[in-house]
């Protein structure tokens, strides 16, 4: 699905899955199906776009480098929906049937750690023995990210703070990693290119609250996720925190705090997200850290690059999926 109407965008997006397709291709035929699924379900390849645009600010702009390196970005991230799919037991996938209810567990593992193997050979490739150790130190992080949300599924009582961290880890990184591989790649260094890092990762943290929000707000036909689905599996985001964090509801829901929630409390905490002002508050939380990125932006040359980059965080705010 794409996000933005941007002709440099629909040329990466389009090139991405082509080369996705040819690069996974495998004997095994439920692998081939699965990375078409992945593909035709959408996908905004966003960390690749962001990789290209922190480029375009270095003098070694590689077409070529970048669309491998932006397709190791993208296959990362798929492995991780395939094994996140498994854990969560989510039927559906950007659309379709997720790879773990099509194909079965045991299956699906495989196909998202072959992902994984085609992530590997590509980044072995193309970075040098610091980038990887980078690199790697980023998915251990992500992966505690994980554990760690899912140590705390049915956990109502957590901090900002806490969560903050695990947002962090499971998803703000890999946008940091994305746009410090972009700017490493082009030959930049130093100030810089921590400021591209920085950037991605405060994008990274908006792009997950804005995830938060339309988990109870989009529309299924758009997001391909079920409403509240977060909520239904005991992952606990920002406006519920928010919402437990007010003495009226903290009181009221205190009792079911680490148990499963059965249908009619998940029903009962949708309606008062809906009906308190912690959807606003979390919307006004999401604002701060588009501010954030602002500021690292205004340290950035002016170029074309930086103008596709504003555009894509005004469209961030206010995206339906």
């Amino acid at each position: 699905m794409l996000l933005i109407e941007d002709k440099l965008y629909q040329k990466i997006y389009t090139k991405l899955n082509k080369n996705i397709i040819e690069i996974t291709n495998s004997k095994r035929t439920i692998v081939n199906e699965a990375v078409k699924d992945l593909v035709e379900g959408g996908g905004k390849k966003l960390r690749p776009f962001l990789m290209f645009l922190a480029a375009s600010f270095g003098d070694d702009y590689d077409k070529d480098k970048l669309i491998q390196l932006g397709s190791g970005i993208e296959l990362l991230h798929m492995a991780s929906l395939v094994h996140d799919d498994i854990i969560d037991d989510a039927d559906l996938r950007r659309g379709k049937e997720s790879a773990q209810k099509k194909f079965g567990k045991k299956e699906a593992v495989f196909i998202g750690d072959f992902l994984l193997s085609k992530t590997f050979d590509i980044f072995f490739d193309y970075l040098d023995i610091d980038v990887l150790k980078k690199m790697n130190k980023h998915l251990r992080l992500l992966c505690e990210g994980e554990i760690e949300q899912s140590e705390k599924r049915y956990e109502l009582q957590i901090g900002v703070r806490d969560y903050y961290r695990r947002i962090r880890h499971k998803t703000a990184l890999l946008f940091a990693l994305s746009s410090y591989l972009g700017g490493y790649v082009s030959g930049i260094r130093g100030k810089k290119l921590n400021i591209l890092y920085k950037l991605g990762l405060e994008i990274g943290m908006a792009f997950q609250i804005q995830d938060d929000l339309l988990d109870f707000e989009g529309d299924e036909n758009n997001t391909g996720k079920v409403l509240a689905r977060d909520l239904k599996e005991g992952i606990v985001t920002l406006p519920v925190i928010l919402l437990m964090g007010k003495n009226e509801y903290n009181d009221k829901y205190q009792i079911y705090n680490k148990n499963v929630l059965d249908e009619s409390v998940v029903n009962d905490i949708i309606t008062d997200v809906k009906e308190s002002d912690v959807l606003k508050e979390s919307r006004e939380i999401l604002l701060v850290f588009i501010r954030r990125v602002e500021k690292y932006m205004d340290r950035l040359p002016n170029n074309r690059a930086k103008k596709k980059l504003k555009k894509l965080i005004e469209l961030q705010v206010d995206r339906k999926f």
